[in-house]
C-alpha cells in the first residue's frame, strides 16, 4: 500500500479510504501526522534556543506506509555543520519513536553542505 500524505501548516490532511478490495482487507496503520509534526517541531536550535516550530523552520512531512520524510531548513544556509547535523539527528530520533513509524528520512533544505549533512543525519546505526 503506497499512500503519500503531505502536511503543511495551512491545509488539513484528508484521510483517503482504500481504493480496492485488496487494500480494504489490508490492516492500515495510521501514523498521527500531528504527532510527527509536534515531535519534529519541538526540536530546539542549540544556538537560538527556540523550537523549529516556533521559528517556522519545519517545511513538510510526508508519509508513505510507515516511512516518514521530514523536510526542514535552518535560519542560515551557513549554519555550522555540527548544529545542523545535531538538529537533524534529533528530528529523526524523535519521529522514529512515534508508534507506527518504521523509519524517518530527514531532508535539509537550503544549506551549502546539504548532501554531507543529510548523509550524517540519516546514517543508520548512529544518532
Amino acid at each position: 500500500m503506497k499512500t503519500t500524505r503531505l502536511l503543511s501548516a495551512s491545509a488539513p490532511t484528508p484521510v483517503q479510504p482504500p481504493q480496492d478490495s485488496e487494500k480494504a482487507n489490508t490492516m492500515i496503520r495510521e501514523i498521527d501526522l500531528e504527532a510527527v509534526r509536534t515531535a519534529a517541531g519541538a526540536v530546539r536550535d542549540p544556538e537560538i534556543r527556540r523550537s523549529l516550530a516556533e521559528m517556522g523552520l519545519l517545511d513538510e512531512v510526508q508519509v508513505v506506509d510507515g516511512q516518514v520524510t521530514v523536510h526542514f531548513h535552518l535560519t542560515s544556509p551557513l549554519c555550522p555543520t555540527k548544529f545542523a547535523t545535531s538538529i537533524g539527528q534529533e528530528i529523526r530520533k524523535r519521529v522514529e519513536a512515534i508508534p507506527g513509524v518504521a523509519s524517518c528520512q530527514v531532508v535539509l533544505r537550503d544549506h551549502f553542505l546539504q548532501a554531507k549533512i543529510q548523509e550524517s543525519i540519516n546514517a543508520r546505526g548512529r544518532r
